[in-house]
């Protein structure tokens, strides 16, 4: 009888272990954001402006909210968006970019963009350059930027 109480405890005792251990590990699955296919196309030389692009995946459980963007490599960073306004396509500046759990959105031409203002050096095809997503809660997201001519 005393046997099979141990044993018992040990099974009740392992599956008590196996539960702290699941909840230890749900914080990693509420990662912020998975970037992809990031890319800034090659302007000509000596162009003040260039624009990114990148595809955001949200595979956390909390929306991931950002508007701010900094990057040693250039003077300023803004989210801007192409809409077709009356048969006519307009830029304007998205105030933030908020990403739903499970959600994926892309920034490419003709759409949502970043727009990169004022490069601090001369930036060439080839060259890869870190963005920093200055997610809500305070922490930044690097991601790394390839310039190319064309998308990838």
């Amino acid at each position: 009888m005393n046997a099979c109480l141990r044993r018992l405890g040990l099974l009740l005792l392992l599956a008590a272990s196996g539960c702290v251990q699941a909840q230890d590990a749900a914080p990693a699955a509420d990662a912020p954001l998975v970037a992809s296919d990031a890319w800034i196309r090659t302007p000509p030389p000596g162009s003040p402006v260039m624009a990114g692009y990148v595809t955001l995946r949200n595979d956390g459980v909390r929306e991931v909210r950002f508007a701010k963007l900094r990057s040693d490599a250039f003077g300023a960073i803004e989210i801007h968006e192409m809409r077709d306004s009356g048969g006519m396509m307009r830029m304007r500046p998205v105030p933030e970019l908020v990403i739903q759990p499970g959600d994926t959105e892309t920034l490419a031409p003709g759409g949502l963009h970043l727009m990169l203002f004022r490069p601090t050096r001369e930036l060439a095809d080839g060259t890869k350059v870190t963005i920093d997503l200055l997610i809500e809660d305070g922490a930044p997201m690097p991601v790394e930027f390839e310039l190319r001519a064309d998308a990838p």
